[in-house]
C-alpha cells in the first residue's frame, strides 16, 4: 500500500500548495524530516515560543483525550495535518486509529515517511467534496489550520457529516476574532505581511474567523477558567483558544 493515498485530485491544490511551501521556505520553516521527527521540540531557536506554546497545547488535548475516553478505542482525523506530527505523537496510543489527511503533498508525504506506524493513516483529501467516510470519527481536530478554509460554517458542516453522533471537533492553535470588524482589520494585517514578504497572491488562501459565527455552529472554549485567562495573557500558554463542537 502506498505511503499516501489519494482520495481526491491533485492538481486541485497545486497553486496553494507552491504558494505556501515557498512562502515557508522564505520564513525558514521548511523541516527536514529529522527536524519534523522531533517535533514539537522546536526546529530552531526562533521558533522555540510558537512551539514551546504548541508542545503543551498538544499535551493538554492528548490528556483531555485519555482522560475523557480512557482506553476505549478512537478513531481520529487530524485535518490539516500538514506534516504529521500531531497524528505522529497520538498514534503511539496503539488503542487510537488515527487518520492524517492534507492537501499538501509534499508535507504529507513527509510525514507518512517519517511516522511509519500501522494506527496511522495519511491521505490527500479534500474535506468539503465528501470523499471522506461519513458518520466515521470519534473526533476531528484542527490544529493550525482552519484559518486556511474560507468557509467556517461549510466546513464545520461536513466535519459534523464525517464525525459520529455525539462525537466532538476541536480546533485548536488558531485564531478567532471577538466580531467582523477585528476579522478585518487582521485581514489587513495579513495582507499587508504577505506583501511585505512578496507572496501577495497568499492572502486569498489565508482568512480570519470570528467568535459570532463560531458561537452559532455550537462552539464553545475548553478550559476558559481566569487562571487560563491570565497566563495567556502573561504567555506563559498560547494566544489561542481551545474550541469544541459537538457533532
Amino acid at each position: 500500500m502506498p505511503l499516501v493515498q489519494y482520495l481526491s485530485p491533485k492538481g486541485d491544490f497545486e497553486t496553494k500548495t507552491h504558494l505556501y511551501l515557498e512562502l515557508r521556505s522564505r520564513e525558514g520553516r521548511v523541516l527536514q524530516d529529522h527536524q519534523v521527527a522531533a517535533l514539537p521540540m522546536p526546529p530552531s531557536p526562533q521558533t522555540k515560543k510558537e512551539w514551546g506554546w504548541r508542545a503543551k497545547t498538544y499535551r493538554q488535548f492528548e490528556d483531555y483525550l485519555r482522560r475523557t475516553h480512557g482506553q476505549a478505542p478512537l478513531r481520529l482525523l487530524d485535518l490539516g495535518c500538514g506534516n504529521g506530527w500531531m497524528a505522529g505523537r497520538l498514534s503511539q496510543n496503539p488503542a487510537w486509529d488515527l487518520w492524517a489527511v492534507d492537501v499538501n503533498q509534499p508535507e504529507l508525504e513527509q510525514g507518512a515517511r517519517v511516522f511509519q506506524q500501522p494506527n496511522l493513516h495519511f491521505y490527500f483529501a479534500d474535506v468539503l467534496s465528501g470523499v471522506l467516510p461519513q458518520k466515521y470519527f470519534d473526533v476531528v481536530f484542527l490544529a493550525a489550520s482552519v484559518q486556511y478554509f474560507p468557509d467556517l460554517t461549510r466546513l464545520v458542516d461536513a466535519l459534523k457529516n464525517v464525525g459520529k453522533e455525539g462525537g466532538e471537533i476541536h480546533f485548536l492553535d488558531s485564531p478567532f476574532y471577538s466580531d467582523e470588524i477585528s476579522a478585518s482589520n487582521a485581514q489587513q494585517r495579513t495582507n499587508n505581511y504577505y506583501q511585505q514578504v512578496g507572496f501577495p497572491e497568499m492572502a486569498q488562501f489565508y482568512h480570519h474567523h470570528h467568535w459570532k459565527t463560531l458561537a452559532a455552529l455550537g462552539g464553545h472554549r475548553v478550559g476558559e477558567t481566569w487562571t487560563h485567562r491570565l497566563r495567556r495573557r502573561l504567555g506563559f500558554v498560547g494566544p489561542f483558544p481551545w474550541v469544541k463542537i459537538k457533532t
